[in-house]
């Protein structure tokens, strides 16, 4: 040890400024860039929700649920937002996002919603008529539901600190594909033969052109415009047009329920009640309606609910 303090020693500047200086240089900013490294991810973490895609959708999904049941002849639909919803479970379970559930979920989204009144209608003929009630309501602000769950004001500050956070980087993914992924074709046929980059997936997501949050009720192919679209299974035409957001559009109904739509697009190439065989040419990729660029929209329905497109060709 006493050796060791002496080739230490031997190592130092003379005078005082000298030795102040190489203090700096080896001691202190050494310290300082180790604080560093480490506190960036612990700031990092104490400002974003630790939550999954799967678990934001469970998020969304239950908000919108709750919403929807605000609605009735008598009082507008209610908007909950979601996010507001994750912030709180996040400062809540202290970011263990495995102790969310629909059911507690659920719970905290009827918070935001408080009834304000009750109108009694009566429906129905004499002597069968029936006092139907609806119930009114309006949204509860952030700070209220706060002061419900007894929130201290520093886990007030925590929750509006994630909300803050851009969920877009858990929504707006391409499907998390692989760069060489290819369509396996089984039952469908891949509606732009040969292009496969995605560019925005099924479920969730940020609005590309109004920037709010919805649900993306199929996926967006990137192509060029005028490349051709075709049938992606054996159908018939139900509808060729322009349809608002979707642009120029067609619908084709196939056996067991299914349904096919492709959005879009820059040209139609068949008609209402044509019957078209897998592989025909009906169109060509385009941006019209509420499109950011040229690309092909592309839904599977069953029974007239969307479902995810990419579940047919994996």
């Amino acid at each position: 040890m006493h050796i060791l303090s002496k080739i230490l020693l031997a190592f130092l500047p003379d005078d005082l400024e000298s030795i102040f200086k190489f203090a700096l240089l080896f001691i202190v900013v050494p310290a300082l860039l180790i604080a560093l490294l480490f506190a960036g991810p612990i700031t990092a973490a104490e400002k974003i929700p630790l939550i999954n895609t799967e678990q934001v959708k469970m998020y969304i999904y239950t908000a919108n649920k709750v919403s929807d049941s605000t609605k009735n002849k008598y009082s507008q639909r209610i908007q909950i937002d979601w996010r507001q919803l994750v912030a709180i479970d996040a400062v809540r379970f202290q970011q263990d996002f495995s102790k969310a559930n629909p059911a507690e979920i659920e719970k905290l989204a009827k918070m935001f919603i408080k009834k304000v009144d009750e109108v009694e209608e009566i429906e129905g003929e004499f002597p069968n008529q029936v006092v139907k009630k609806y119930e009114v309501y309006k949204l509860r602000s952030l700070d209220e539901v706060l002061s419900l769950l007894n929130f201290s004001t520093a886990e007030k500050e925590k929750v509006k600190e994630f909300i803050e956070f851009d969920f877009s980087l858990l929504l707006n993914s391409a499907a998390n594909l692989p760069d060489n992924w290819a369509a396996v074709e089984k039952n469908f046929k891949w509606p732009v033969p040969g292009v496969y980059r995605i560019t925005s997936g099924f479920g969730p997501r940020v609005d590309p052109v109004y920037g709010t949050m919805g649900f993306h009720s199929g996926v967006d192919i990137a192509a060029p415009t005028g490349k051709i679209v075709i049938a992606a299974a054996d159908g018939e035409v139900g509808y060729a047009g322009w349809n608002g957001g979707y642009g120029n559009v067609i619908y084709i109904t196939h056996n067991g329920g299914y349904e096919t739509r492709y959005a879009h697009l820059s040209r139609i190439a068949v008609k209402k009640w044509q019957k078209v065989k897998a592989g025909d040419i009906i169109g060509y990729v385009g941006s019209t309606g509420k499109s950011t660029g040229p690309h092909l929209h592309f839904e599977i329905r069953i029974n007239g609910q969307a479902v995810d497109p990419l579940g047919f060709y994996r």
